[in-house]
């Protein structure tokens, strides 16, 4: 179970989240909605461990996220052109995570030639499920999507979250989901957290 307890996130001097508590049990996919500007992204770099937080407690199974090693607790950024480096091809930076299968690349639609390519070689839709599937890590327990489809067309947005559901069916995956399009956070999501205005 990953556990968000009391959290409260300052940044530039400004107040965005307080007191912010709730729990994502294995396999359920919570979605958070707010409006533009309220802090979505600098709560899910905090979840993830990527940026600090004021106070509060992150636990996945009543401990903290660890500080070496691979994290259980995958983002997803909504600029994933910022979680590749720029000077090695975006294969070399899947396969420091693990190796995924032809069949898996076609689940998410993407072309083997890609992984071959340079981040900057690459559209930002093609980017974001390159980095998607370098966060399905076997090892993830729970993934933090960041607007995560909002760069790709409809159809393939809808294959993208078929094929996540049935992580979370088949292997407990549990999903933390931002996004503008209530719509879509409802036929998703499990449950909605929505921050109020």
């Amino acid at each position: 179970m990953f556990c968000v307890s009391s959290l409260t996130i300052e940044q530039d001097n400004r107040l965005l989240w307080r007191d912010l508590s709730f729990t994502v049990m294995p396999g359920e996919r919570v979605g958070i909605s707010a409006p533009s500007g309220y802090g979505k992204t600098t709560l899910g770099r905090v979840l993830a461990g990527w940026q600090r937080h004021q106070q509060g407690t992150i636990t996945l199974d009543g401990h903290p996220l660890p500080l070496r090693g691979y994290c259980p607790v995958q983002l997803v950024p909504q600029h994933p052109e910022l979680a590749f480096n720029p000077y090695r091809t975006t294969g070399d930076a899947l396969h420091d995570a693990w190796r995924p299968d032809d069949v898996q690349l076609e689940r998410y639609h993407i072309k083997a030639e890609w992984l071959t390519r340079k981040p900057n070689q690459l559209s930002g839709g093609e980017l974001a499920r390159i980095a998607l599937l370098r966060a399905l890590d076997p090892r993830t327990r729970l993934l933090i999507a960041d607007e995560v489809t909002a760069q790709l067309d409809p159809a393939i947005q809808r294959d993208i979250w078929q094929q996540l559901i049935i992580e979370t069916q088949q292997r407990g995956l549990s999903l933390i989901i931002f996004s503008h399009q209530m719509a879509l956070l409802e036929q998703i999501s499990t449950r909605l957290i929505v921050a109020a205005t």
